[in-house]
């Protein structure tokens, strides 16, 4: 062929394919921005519970919004959607297919196992597929039955390096014994997990709170391998878990471990769950030493000593504990030392009970902080005895935070063992007398009394059905409060309705009136806006979660900028938990006139400093808002995850019930 009629070729060539349009380009990354129009419809979509209008997504092109949309069902978990998100378990991209069962997995359905199994890619000799092969076993474990347990632990083909698979396993199995599906079997793999140090922290940790949350679990034949692993642990996070384990065994020589590692000299978290686990063993070889620690001057170790004495202190050895009461304690420790006094005295140790009560009544008259006298207040809660006295400090002293721990009291003392004893003859008398109180504190519309006082009418210890013929008076109530501000006390109110009908499953009033995320303030925030909040104890620093939980991180935010939170006290510090805030009336009442939506996607307590939404359930968190201690992995899927503290968690660790947020300061990085 000569040049020209080549050179001509080629230029026809060039021109052919310069016609044919450009093929279109299939994306496979997801990418979210949460500055994206479509992600913030989604978003909507998810919050208002918008079905149809998330479903057209599924078919979207873009990963990015298949993800979104699979994601949404996370927290709005509708069954409508599971033949869709069925089909994304085959979706080409892997975090579309990993969000899919994670979804699944929350909606919970049981009939789902079959489509989770049929999504399993077992023909993987890369591992490529492991991420969303690990989803799904995850999402087995929130509902399979116990016989998909036992083939997850025979099955073959796991490797030491297939980390995201062993993770997978590991969670799935720690899924089951949340919903109370254990074997031995499945506890000899927890157990080797656990000691295989090739395996991952993630996996171990997972394998570690299995033994530890698993309630009724028979570790007889691993019990001194637990021990072992727990003493040669060296990471925090999985020694704490292993500490909790040993609480299935109540061996001597593993008692003698156990409080020998009390005496070391490491973290105070692993010595609080030491402490809970001896109250599982035999109280006189533990109780010197453990009381010894009410004075420990963290105090954490000193509350969880108490906790042990309540737990495991005998009546005996009450006049030792209200020795020790007497000295100079913090107030937290001591209100929780005179509960447990009273807690243990029965009602014809007549002497101890009048002369214990004396000294809570001198604290309550000399005490100045509200908060601490509330404290005090509930202390009497099985001194029934006490109740006329508090019933006249209540006509002389009205206080919000004081009406509403003596309303909570007269139910602790209504369900008292020792209120037939205390009231021989007269208890009916007394119940009675009581009952006025409550239902006249149903009337205030003050939403922390009227939901203690319902709360007590639900609980059947207080033996109340029997003198109520009508329910009338708890409606009338319900009608006071307002939805959804006063949800809390709505429930509680629900429940004694169903009490009183003899229901035990009530139906709780559906939440009203959601806030949707305002997106026109983005400008004034970006993905690296971090806050630091200001307390009485010092500074930590929070990296806020705007992608995973933009509903819940924007109502931080504008709490936060309009300074809603500074003096809010710390209401509620639980050792080696959570300290939680955000309350406007500083108990565990109360929030703004509206809820936000819960935003649960695939995150985890699987750390400490995660900072979570406090709520009464699903769509109903508010203003209150939570910082855990250590890993919480029990947390996860129920309570909205948008943050994590990233400096500071020192002054997590010190603030107590009574500190105070100071100030809260928003950086944009």
């Amino acid at each position: 062929m000569g040049k020209r009629h080549f050179s001509l070729l080629v230029i026809l060539a060039i021109t052919i394919f310069a016609c044919v349009p450009e093929s279109k380009k299939i994306l496979t990354e997801v990418d979210i921005n949460v500055s994206d129009p479509i992600f913030q419809s989604i978003m909507d979509h998810q919050y208002k519970e918008e079905l149809d209008s998330i479903l057209k997504y599924f078919n979207d092109e873009n990963p990015t919004y298949r993800y979104l949309a699979a994601r949404a069902f996370a927290s709005f978990q509708e069954e409508k959607a599971l033949d869709s998100l069925n089909v994304l378990l085959d979706d080409p991209v892997l975090k579309v297919r990993s969000m899919a069962a994670y979804s699944i997995g929350q909606i919970g359905k049981n009939n789902s196992e079959k489509d989770l199994l049929a999504g399993f890619r077992q023909r993987d000799t890369m591992s490529v597929d492991n991420s969303a092969n690990g989803a799904i076993l995850e999402a087995i474990g929130k509902l399979g039955n116990k016989n998909l347990a036992d083939f997850m632990v025979n099955a073959e083909g796991y490797r030491d390096n297939d980390t995201l698979l062993l993770q997978g396993r590991a969670k799935s199995l720690y899924r089951y014994a949340l919903r109370g599906i254990t074997s031995p079997t499945v506890t000899d793999l927890a157990v080797k997990s656990v000691r295989n140090y090739k395996y991952d922290n993630t996996t171990r940790l997972f394998a570690a709170n299995y033994l530890a949350r698993a309630n009724d679990l028979d570790i007889e034949k691993v019990k001194f391998q637990i021990a072992e692993a727990f003493v040669d642990e060296n990471n925090v996070n999985i020694k704490m878990a292993l500490a909790s384990a040993l609480r299935h065994t109540s061996d001597k020589e593993i008692q003698t471990t156990l409080l020998n590692q009390l005496e070391l000299d490491q973290d105070y978290r692993i010595k609080c769950n030491i402490i809970r686990t001896l109250s599982n063993y035999d109280y006189i070889n533990s109780a010197e030493k453990i009381t010894g620690l009410i004075k420990d001057k963290n105090i954490h170790i000193a509350r969880s000593a108490v906790a042990f004495l309540d737990q495991k202190g005998i009546k005996e050895d009450v006049l030792v504990y209200r020795q020790i009461a007497k000295d100079s304690l913090p107030w937290q420790v001591k209100a929780d030392l005179y509960t447990t006094i009273n807690n243990l005295l029965p009602y014809y140790y007549s002497k101890t009970v009048n002369a214990t009560r004396w000294h809570i009544q001198k604290l309550i008259e000399s005490e100045e902080d509200t908060l601490a006298l509330a404290h005090y207040i509930r202390s009497l809660g099985n001194d029934p005895g006490s109740y006329q006295y508090l019933l006249k400090f209540a006509e002389e002293n009205n206080n919000t935070l004081t009406n509403t721990a003596i309303i909570e009291t007269l139910g602790q003392i209504l369900a008292s063992d020792n209120f037939n004893g205390t009231f021989q003859g007269y208890s009916r008398f007394h119940r009675r007398k009581i009952l006025e109180v409550l239902q006249t504190a149903l009337t205030t519309k003050d939403e922390g009394m009227v939901g203690a006082a319902a709360d007590a009418i639900a609980n059947p210890n207080t033996f109340l059905t029997d003198l109520i013929d009508s329910t009338e008076f708890l409606f009338e109530a319900k009608s006071s409060l307002s939805n959804p501000a006063q949800i809390e006390s709505i429930h509680a109110i629900d429940r004694a309705i169903g009490r009183l009908r003899g229901v035990t499953k009530p139906k709780l009033t559906k939440t009203e009136g959601s806030k949707l995320p305002n997106w026109s303030v983005l400008n004034e925030y970006n993905n690296k806006t971090h806050v630091i909040v200001k307390t009485t104890q010092g500074a930590f620093t929070i990296e806020l979660y705007m992608n995973e939980a933009p509903g819940s991180v924007f109502n931080f935010l504008e709490l936060s900028k309009r300074d809603y939170y500074d003096d809010k006290i710390f209401h509620r510090v639980v050792p080696n938990f959570v300290i939680q805030t955000g309350s406007p009336r500083g108990d565990n009442y109360g929030g703004e006139d509206y809820v936000i939506k819960s935003d649960v996607p695939p995150l985890s307590y699987a750390d400490e400093g995660y900072v979570g939404m406090a709520s009464a359930g699903l769509h109903t968190e508010s203003t209150q808002w939570f910082v855990t201690h250590s890993p919480t992995l029990h947390l996860d899927g129920k309570y909205s995850i948008f943050g994590k503290v990233v400096d500071g968690m020192n002054v997590i660790h010190k603030i107590q019930v009574g500190d105070k947020i100071l100030d809260i300061i928003i950086s944009n990085i």
